[in-house]
């Protein structure tokens, strides 16, 4: 009786379910979703979508691009985890730092650490606090 219940719920709430969007996989990388961040007293926003399968979208100022990335599934001894984006297309404009990605292949190495409620990150040119941005909020 118990698992016709539980069969008759699934069924019911499977819908709604789909509706509301895939959820992250149960073993998904805290790196997984949309996080954003404000800078130059909010004149400049820059958004990343890191989806489960490796590839992400990020904006910021004008650029645009489409990235692939690696990301330790493990922080090292510091909390660090080692993040490597290689760039698979961009359009081309400045970024928020009027900066330009050098285009296809480019790769870009950083170092991002999660506090404890992984909401927040920052992003690190090595794995030390000593050249770092953020915090970078999750959106989602």
């Amino acid at each position: 009786m118990q698992k016709l219940l539980f069969t008759a719920c699934l069924l019911i709430t499977a819908p709604l379910l789909q509706a509301a969007g895939e959820p992250a996989p149960a073993n998904a990388h805290p790196l997984t979703g949309t996080w954003s961040w404000s800078l130059f007293g909010g004149s400049c926003t820059e958004t990343w979508h890191y989806r489960s399968n490796r590839t992400v979208l990020s904006t910021s100022g004008q650029e645009v691009a489409e990235k692939t990335y690696e990301v330790a599934k493990l922080p090292d001894a510091s909390g660090f985890y080692k993040l490597v984006e290689t760039v698979v297309r961009q359009n081309d404009k400045k970024d928020c730092s009027g900066a330009l990605l050098e285009g296809p292949g480019e790769k870009i190495t950083r170092f991002i650490q999660f506090n404890p409620q992984r909401n927040k990150m920052l992003v690190c040119e090595k794995a030390s606090l000593k050249a770092c941005f953020g915090p970078v909020s999750k959106m989602e």
